[in-house]
């Protein structure tokens, strides 16, 4: 949070930590394989700057799928299409996902 504001609820939740990866498999201008992204809560979260009991209400989540790129060199780009659901969550919702890429050498 910037500077010295406070939310209205003094409700503050603590840093955390992510990790995305994938395995994949390039076939011609294709990529595929399988994806995923951990995340997990480092630092408790807090309420009037107390800790929240028992264990600070700390998330956790695991996120599980497939990811398909196509190569494009005659434009120096690319295309990542991911999709990915929760197949582990705590202290956090559970949801499933899609992101689309584009990238771009300049």
């Amino acid at each position: 949070m910037c500077c010295s504001q406070e939310p209205l609820s003094h409700y503050f939740t603590g840093d955390l930590l992510n990790l995305d990866f994938a395995v994949t498999e390039h076939i011609g201008r294709f990529q595929i394989g399988a994806t995923g992204f951990y995340a997990f809560q480092v630092e408790d979260d807090r309420l009037f700057g107390v800790p929240i009991p028992p264990d600070g209400r700390r998330g956790e989540i695991l996120q599980l799928g497939g990811i398909v790129a196509y190569d494009m060199p005659e434009y120096a780009s690319s295309i990542k299409l991911k999709a990915f659901s929760s197949v582990f969550a705590e202290n956090t919702d559970t949801f499933w996902g899609v992101a689309f890429g584009w990238i771009k050498k300049f």
